[in-house]
């Protein structure tokens, strides 16, 4: 994650940042069960295919990751999806975010740390570098998000339903620290495409497909903490945060097997978090009740 502070130089906003998100030196998360794919479901058991996201159309589909996942309290639990964008595209995406680095005068210092000037009314967190990510990576990410819109649909999943739905398949992307990547984080749309991501890497993609589906979600943050989670305006048991009169459940997104509540021990101290609602990226409300 990025542990981030804000000095004024010569009048310029100056943001430094460590990586270290969740999983790596100084988060530790010894707790959460971090995998490689598992191989995929027995033969037999009944499975909920969502379809195949690959872009753009005519991309031949060899190569595309298939994820299967379980998301609980939906009968049957079990879940695929596949996703492959073209090679053009995704150096596009690539591309993109080397060249917002250079526009911010992004430069890593070493030690997981960098430095870049922040975008005029930035405050001293990573606000303004997700919603950017998020707006070069809306149409990509809306497709993908399509996918999960017509199951719900289909299905009438509820919003818990359809949280725990798009949590899952999240989380079940391979967590790995971007220690080349532009400001310590992966494009939304090379996430499932590299299968690879940290917390917010990982966290700004599901934000963005709970979005599309009518979820009210944010990114928790935490500098002190060095680590990032969802936070979903559901009602639930668990820890949860407050902005702006709504209180946002936890939701867990680095690692399998974290029901929305439940935040790691050492993770639970609500002072130490932000809240930071986005915008941009794909957004159609009230596609759940």
């Amino acid at each position: 994650m990025k542990t981030l502070f804000k000095l004024l130089l010569a009048g310029i906003g100056f943001g430094s940042c460590l990586c270290c998100c969740g999983l790596g030196m100084l988060g530790r998360l010894a707790d959460l069960d971090v995998r490689a794919p598992l191989p995929g479901f027995p033969s037999g058991v009944r499975v909920v295919d969502l379809g195949a996201v690959i872009l753009p159309p005519g991309t031949p589909p060899q190569g595309a990751h298939t994820y299967e996942w379980r998301a609980e309290g939906i009968s049957p639990p079990q879940h695929a999806l596949s996703y492959k964008l073209g090679e053009d595209l995704a150096k596009q995406l690539a591309e993109q975010h080397v060249t917002l680095g250079r526009r911010l005068r992004y430069r890593a210092v070493g030690n997981e740390r960098f430095t870049y000037n922040a975008p005029p009314g930035c405050s001293a967190d990573m606000r303004c570098i997700y919603e950017e990510l998020m707006r070069t990576n809306a149409e990509p990410v809306r497709v993908l998000g399509d996918r999960f819109v017509a199951s719900i649909r289909e299905r009438g999943l509820d919003a818990a339903q359809s949280t725990q739905l798009i949590v899952g398949f999240v989380q079940r992307i391979r967590y790995e620290l971007p220690r080349d990547e532009p400001f310590g984080i992966i494009p939304p749309a090379l996430v499932p495409e590299q299968d690879r991501g940290d917390c917010d890497s990982k966290a700004v993609l599901a934000v963005m497909l709970l979005k599309q589906v009518g979820i009210d979600a944010v990114v928790l943050y935490s500098d002190p903490l060095a680590h990032a989670a969802v936070g979903v305006g559901l009602p639930g048991s668990g820890t949860r945060l407050r902005h702006g009169g709504r209180s946002y459940q936890y939701a867990e997104v680095t690692a399998e097997g974290w029901p929305l509540g439940m935040i790691p021990p050492q993770y639970d101290k609500p002072r130490l978090w932000k809240v930071l609602p986005l915008s941009g990226g794909p957004d159609t409300p009230g596609t759940t009740g």
